[in-house]
Protein backbone atom coordinates (compact mmCIF):
# COMPACT_ATOMS: atom_id res chain seq x y z
CA UNK A 1 0.00 0.00 0.00
CA UNK A 2 1.56 3.21 -1.19
CA UNK A 3 1.18 6.59 0.51
CA UNK A 4 2.23 9.38 1.84
CA UNK A 5 3.43 8.01 5.36
CA UNK A 6 7.19 7.71 6.49
CA UNK A 7 7.16 4.26 5.48
CA UNK A 8 4.83 1.97 3.37
CA UNK A 9 4.09 -1.62 2.88
CA UNK A 10 5.76 -3.30 0.36
CA UNK A 11 5.79 -6.24 -2.14
CA UNK A 12 2.58 -8.72 -2.54
CA UNK A 13 2.67 -12.49 -2.23
CA UNK A 14 0.02 -14.39 -3.83
CA UNK A 15 1.92 -17.47 -3.50
CA UNK A 16 2.26 -20.05 -0.57
CA UNK A 17 6.06 -18.05 -1.11
CA UNK A 18 8.29 -16.64 -3.23
CA UNK A 19 12.02 -17.15 -4.03
CA UNK A 20 13.93 -14.22 -5.73
CA UNK A 21 17.82 -14.65 -6.60
CA UNK A 22 18.68 -10.75 -7.11
CA UNK A 23 22.05 -9.05 -7.77
CA UNK A 24 22.05 -5.16 -8.17
CA UNK A 25 24.81 -3.82 -9.59
CA UNK A 26 23.70 0.01 -8.75
CA UNK A 27 21.01 -0.16 -6.18
CA UNK A 28 18.86 2.53 -6.03
CA UNK A 29 17.36 4.67 -2.55
CA UNK A 30 15.19 1.90 -0.71
CA UNK A 31 12.44 3.08 1.80
CA UNK A 32 11.65 2.23 5.45
CA UNK A 33 9.12 -0.35 4.58
CA UNK A 34 7.45 -3.70 5.54
CA UNK A 35 5.10 -6.47 4.63
CA UNK A 36 2.20 -8.62 5.38
CA UNK A 37 4.19 -11.56 5.15
CA UNK A 38 7.54 -13.12 6.49
CA UNK A 39 10.88 -12.44 5.00
CA UNK A 40 14.23 -14.19 4.68
CA UNK A 41 17.45 -13.19 3.00
CA UNK A 42 20.19 -15.35 2.48
CA UNK A 43 23.36 -12.94 1.96
CA UNK A 44 26.02 -13.83 -0.60
CA UNK A 45 27.65 -10.64 -1.21
CA UNK A 46 27.90 -6.68 -0.60
CA UNK A 47 27.75 -3.91 1.33
CA UNK A 48 25.41 -3.45 3.51
CA UNK A 49 23.99 -2.00 6.77
CA UNK A 50 20.36 -3.41 7.18
CA UNK A 51 18.19 -1.60 9.64
CA UNK A 52 15.39 -3.31 11.10
CA UNK A 53 12.68 -1.87 13.70
CA UNK A 54 15.33 0.23 15.60
CA UNK A 55 18.57 -1.95 15.55
CA UNK A 56 21.47 -1.86 12.53
CA UNK A 57 23.58 -5.24 11.20
CA UNK A 58 26.44 -4.91 9.02
CA UNK A 59 25.83 -7.93 7.31
CA UNK A 60 28.49 -11.16 6.15
CA UNK A 61 28.80 -13.39 3.55
CA UNK A 62 26.06 -16.13 4.06
CA UNK A 63 24.79 -14.51 6.64
CA UNK A 64 20.76 -15.36 7.05
CA UNK A 65 18.38 -12.46 7.91
CA UNK A 66 14.82 -12.89 9.51
CA UNK A 67 12.69 -10.41 9.20
CA UNK A 68 8.98 -10.98 10.46
CA UNK A 69 5.77 -9.61 8.96
CA UNK A 70 5.28 -6.37 10.25
CA UNK A 71 8.77 -5.41 11.45
CA UNK A 72 9.86 -1.97 9.74
CA UNK A 73 13.30 -2.47 7.90
CA UNK A 74 15.27 -1.25 5.25
CA UNK A 75 18.90 -1.81 3.92
CA UNK A 76 21.60 0.68 3.53
CA UNK A 77 23.67 -0.12 0.43
CA UNK A 78 27.10 0.69 -1.04
CA UNK A 79 26.13 1.38 -4.68
CA UNK A 80 29.73 0.88 -5.57
CA UNK A 81 29.93 -2.94 -5.05
CA UNK A 82 27.58 -5.68 -6.27
CA UNK A 83 24.77 -6.86 -3.51
CA UNK A 84 23.20 -9.94 -4.18
CA UNK A 85 21.33 -12.14 -2.06
CA UNK A 86 18.53 -14.84 -1.95
CA UNK A 87 15.11 -13.66 -0.77
CA UNK A 88 12.26 -15.78 0.51
CA UNK A 89 8.95 -14.10 0.51
CA UNK A 90 6.87 -16.46 2.97
CA UNK A 91 3.09 -16.41 3.96
CA UNK A 92 2.33 -16.97 7.39
CA UNK A 93 -0.69 -18.84 6.95
CA UNK A 94 1.36 -21.43 4.99
CA UNK A 95 3.75 -21.44 7.87
CA UNK A 96 0.67 -22.79 10.23
CA UNK A 97 -0.70 -24.61 7.63
CA UNK A 98 2.24 -26.89 7.60
CA UNK A 99 3.23 -27.02 11.29
CA UNK A 100 2.79 -29.36 14.01
CA UNK A 101 1.63 -28.98 17.57
CA UNK A 102 5.02 -29.85 18.77
CA UNK A 103 6.90 -28.30 15.14
CA UNK A 104 6.35 -24.82 14.57
CA UNK A 105 7.69 -23.75 10.68
CA UNK A 106 7.47 -20.08 12.32
CA UNK A 107 9.89 -21.02 15.14
CA UNK A 108 13.09 -19.42 13.69
CA UNK A 109 11.26 -16.12 13.38
CA UNK A 110 9.47 -16.14 16.63
CA UNK A 111 13.44 -17.42 18.14
CA UNK A 112 14.76 -13.68 16.28
CA UNK A 113 12.19 -11.89 18.37
CA UNK A 114 13.00 -13.63 21.56
CA UNK A 115 16.84 -13.81 21.35
CA UNK A 116 16.06 -10.30 20.27
CA UNK A 117 18.31 -10.59 17.05
CA UNK A 118 17.35 -11.19 13.52
CA UNK A 119 20.71 -11.89 11.69
CA UNK A 120 21.81 -16.26 11.73
CA UNK A 121 25.43 -16.70 11.15
CA UNK A 122 25.67 -20.53 10.91
CA UNK A 123 29.27 -22.34 10.93
CA UNK A 124 30.58 -23.04 7.46
CA UNK A 125 29.61 -26.72 7.67
CA UNK A 126 26.33 -25.79 8.36
CA UNK A 127 26.29 -23.44 6.11
CA UNK A 128 27.20 -25.20 2.68
CA UNK A 129 24.29 -27.71 3.88
CA UNK A 130 21.96 -25.66 3.84
CA UNK A 131 22.66 -23.74 1.25
CA UNK A 132 22.79 -26.27 -1.16
CA UNK A 133 18.99 -26.92 -0.40
CA UNK A 134 18.28 -22.76 -1.57
CA UNK A 135 20.14 -24.01 -4.94
CA UNK A 136 18.20 -27.12 -5.52
CA UNK A 137 15.41 -24.80 -4.83
CA UNK A 138 16.59 -22.29 -7.12
CA UNK A 139 17.07 -24.62 -9.92
CA UNK A 140 13.61 -26.42 -9.06
CA UNK A 141 11.66 -23.23 -9.25
CA UNK A 142 13.32 -22.54 -13.09
CA UNK A 143 12.91 -25.71 -14.14
CA UNK A 144 10.00 -27.12 -16.00
CA UNK A 145 10.39 -31.04 -14.72
CA UNK A 146 7.90 -33.57 -13.54
CA UNK A 147 6.18 -32.78 -10.08
CA UNK A 148 8.44 -29.22 -10.08
CA UNK A 149 5.75 -27.34 -8.18
CA UNK A 150 5.37 -30.11 -5.53
CA UNK A 151 9.67 -30.56 -5.70
CA UNK A 152 9.67 -26.91 -4.59
CA UNK A 153 7.37 -27.24 -1.53
CA UNK A 154 9.09 -30.11 -0.30
CA UNK A 155 12.77 -28.53 -0.67
CA UNK A 156 11.33 -25.49 0.99
CA UNK A 157 10.17 -27.23 3.92
CA UNK A 158 13.11 -29.25 3.95
CA UNK A 159 15.27 -25.72 4.55
CA UNK A 160 12.62 -24.76 7.10
CA UNK A 161 13.05 -27.71 8.95
CA UNK A 162 17.06 -27.74 8.87
CA UNK A 163 17.08 -24.41 9.48
CA UNK A 164 14.41 -24.35 12.70
CA UNK A 165 17.02 -27.11 13.68
CA UNK A 166 19.95 -25.15 13.88
CA UNK A 167 18.27 -22.66 15.78
CA UNK A 168 17.30 -24.84 18.17
CA UNK A 169 20.53 -26.73 18.30
CA UNK A 170 22.43 -23.87 18.68
CA UNK A 171 20.52 -20.42 19.90
CA UNK A 172 23.92 -18.81 19.53
CA UNK A 173 23.59 -18.82 15.99
CA UNK A 174 21.42 -15.95 16.48
CA UNK A 175 24.52 -12.95 16.01
CA UNK A 176 23.87 -9.98 18.35
CA UNK A 177 26.29 -7.43 17.63
CA UNK A 178 23.73 -5.11 16.40
CA UNK A 179 24.17 -1.23 16.34
CA UNK A 180 21.40 0.31 18.29
CA UNK A 181 19.94 3.10 21.06
CA UNK A 182 19.34 1.37 23.97
CA UNK A 183 16.59 3.62 25.15
CA UNK A 184 14.69 3.40 21.84
CA UNK A 185 14.78 0.14 21.59
CA UNK A 186 13.04 -0.24 24.77
CA UNK A 187 10.87 1.97 23.78
CA UNK A 188 9.80 -0.21 20.83
CA UNK A 189 9.71 -3.39 22.49
CA UNK A 190 7.70 -1.47 25.14
CA UNK A 191 5.09 -0.01 22.29
CA UNK A 192 4.66 -3.36 20.62
CA UNK A 193 3.72 -5.22 24.08
CA UNK A 194 1.23 -2.45 25.05
CA UNK A 195 -0.76 -1.27 22.43
CA UNK A 196 -3.92 -1.20 24.10
CA UNK A 197 -2.20 1.21 26.76
CA UNK A 198 -1.86 5.10 26.43
CA UNK A 199 1.14 5.18 24.09
CA UNK A 200 1.03 9.44 24.05
CA UNK A 201 4.38 10.95 23.55
CA UNK A 202 3.90 12.49 26.95
CA UNK A 203 3.40 9.52 28.64
CA UNK A 204 6.58 8.05 26.69
CA UNK A 205 8.95 11.00 27.64
CA UNK A 206 7.73 10.54 31.19
CA UNK A 207 7.81 6.36 30.82
CA UNK A 208 11.35 6.34 29.54
CA UNK A 209 12.90 9.39 31.39
CA UNK A 210 13.51 11.63 27.99
CA UNK A 211 12.66 15.16 26.68
CA UNK A 212 9.86 15.03 24.16
CA UNK A 213 11.56 16.57 21.28
CA UNK A 214 14.72 14.36 22.12
CA UNK A 215 12.91 11.63 22.09
CA UNK A 216 10.82 12.07 18.77
CA UNK A 217 14.11 12.81 17.00
CA UNK A 218 15.93 10.10 18.27
CA UNK A 219 12.41 7.71 17.35
CA UNK A 220 12.44 9.14 13.82
CA UNK A 221 16.63 8.59 13.58
CA UNK A 222 16.68 5.71 14.14
CA UNK A 223 13.49 4.05 12.84
CA UNK A 224 13.06 5.87 9.86
CA UNK A 225 9.06 6.65 11.48
CA UNK A 226 7.74 9.28 13.61
CA UNK A 227 6.44 7.99 16.87
CA UNK A 228 2.85 8.93 15.76
CA UNK A 229 2.79 7.34 12.79
CA UNK A 230 4.64 3.98 14.62
CA UNK A 231 1.97 3.56 16.97
CA UNK A 232 -0.57 3.81 14.87
CA UNK A 233 0.29 1.42 12.04
CA UNK A 234 1.39 -1.12 14.73
CA UNK A 235 -1.76 -0.31 16.31
CA UNK A 236 -3.77 -1.32 12.97
CA UNK A 237 -1.37 -4.00 11.62
CA UNK A 238 -2.47 -5.67 14.87
CA UNK A 239 -6.28 -5.16 14.59
CA UNK A 240 -6.17 -6.45 11.36
CA UNK A 241 -4.62 -9.65 12.78
CA UNK A 242 -7.00 -9.95 15.05
CA UNK A 243 -10.14 -9.44 12.83
CA UNK A 244 -8.42 -12.15 10.69
CA UNK A 245 -8.14 -14.56 13.39
CA UNK A 246 -11.91 -14.25 13.68
CA UNK A 247 -12.39 -11.19 16.25
CA UNK A 248 -15.68 -8.38 15.88
CA UNK A 249 -13.79 -5.05 14.44
CA UNK A 250 -14.90 -3.04 16.87
CA UNK A 251 -13.23 -5.64 19.93
CA UNK A 252 -10.48 -5.34 17.76
CA UNK A 253 -9.96 -1.74 17.61
CA UNK A 254 -10.42 -1.59 21.40
CA UNK A 255 -7.67 -4.34 22.22
CA UNK A 256 -5.37 -2.18 19.97
CA UNK A 257 -5.88 0.84 21.60
CA UNK A 258 -8.23 2.99 20.03
CA UNK A 259 -10.92 4.85 21.61
CA UNK A 260 -13.23 5.70 18.76
CA UNK A 261 -14.43 3.30 16.17
CA UNK A 262 -15.06 6.02 13.40
CA UNK A 263 -11.62 7.13 13.77
CA UNK A 264 -10.29 3.54 13.66
CA UNK A 265 -11.89 2.72 10.60
CA UNK A 266 -10.89 5.52 8.53
CA UNK A 267 -7.79 5.02 9.36
CA UNK A 268 -7.63 1.36 8.68
CA UNK A 269 -8.76 2.28 5.20
CA UNK A 270 -6.00 4.73 4.69
CA UNK A 271 -3.81 2.40 5.82
CA UNK A 272 -4.84 -1.02 4.12
CA UNK A 273 -7.40 0.34 1.28
CA UNK A 274 -10.46 -1.50 2.64
CA UNK A 275 -12.53 -0.89 5.54
CA UNK A 276 -12.37 -3.52 8.91
CA UNK A 277 -15.47 -5.44 7.37
CA UNK A 278 -13.94 -6.01 4.42
CA UNK A 279 -11.39 -7.71 5.91
CA UNK A 280 -13.06 -10.78 7.07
Amino acid sequence: MEGIRDSVKSGYLMEKFRLFHLKDNSPGEYAYHYHDFHKLIWFIKGDVEYHIEGKSYRLEPHDILLVNKGEIHKPFVNADITYERYVFYISSEYLEEHSEEESSLDLCFLMSRKEQGHVIRLSPALSRTLFETVKLLEKAESGNEYAGEMYSRILFLKLLIELNRCCIDNPEVFHKTARYDKKIVEMIHYINENLAEDLTIETLSVQFYLSKYHMMRKFKEETGYSMHQYILEKRILAAKNLILAGAPATVASLECGFKDYSTFSRAYKKLLGQLPSQSY
